[in-house]
């Protein structure tokens, strides 16, 4: 099993943080509430406590996605792990790998007209790649420049 942590941008990073605080906030906020509305209104309370309770899920979900967002290769299945979410594509549907130079993004491409944007440091193409034809030989690598067409 090989792992690749993803490689987010900086404007990603900045929005997840955003998240972060606002949900942080919203938990605070909402606990606060409940509890001031204690002996009055007992739906708000429970509705406070529904949103600190969903603001807090939110919480959990991007902290996931900041630590643990990669991709993992186990056996004939490219796991794409965006923290508490998980994505399967079987390998052996993977029919390409076009590097796109301008752009210097990797692309794979399978189950005909599906692709999907890998989102890993420069730096680790090349091991992912291999990691991958290590399960399918067949799979084609290219590098193109952006613009020019790309394969059906």
């Amino acid at each position: 099993m090989k792992k690749f942590k993803f490689k987010y941008s900086s404007i990603v990073w900045v929005l997840l943080a955003i998240i972060s605080c606002l949900a942080i906030v919203g938990c605070v906020w909402n606990t606060y509430s409940a509890i001031s509305y204690l002996k009055f209104n007992i739906l708000k309370v429970v509705s406070n406590f529904i949103m600190a309770g969903l603001c807090l899920a939110m919480l959990v979900l991007v902290i996931s996605v900041m630590l643990y967002g990669r991709y993992v290769i186990k056996g004939q299945v490219l796991l794409v792990k965006f923290g508490l979410i998980c994505y399967k594509i079987d390998i052996s549907k993977i029919t390409q790998f076009v590097h796109f130079k301008k752009s210097n993004k990797l692309v794979a491409y399978y189950d005909g007209d599906k692709y999907t944007v890998i989102v890993i440091s420069p730096s680790k193409y090349e091991d992912f790649i291999l990691s991958v034809r290590e399960n399918n030989k067949s799979i084609i690598y290219s590098s193109q420049i952006d613009g020019e067409d790309t394969p059906l």
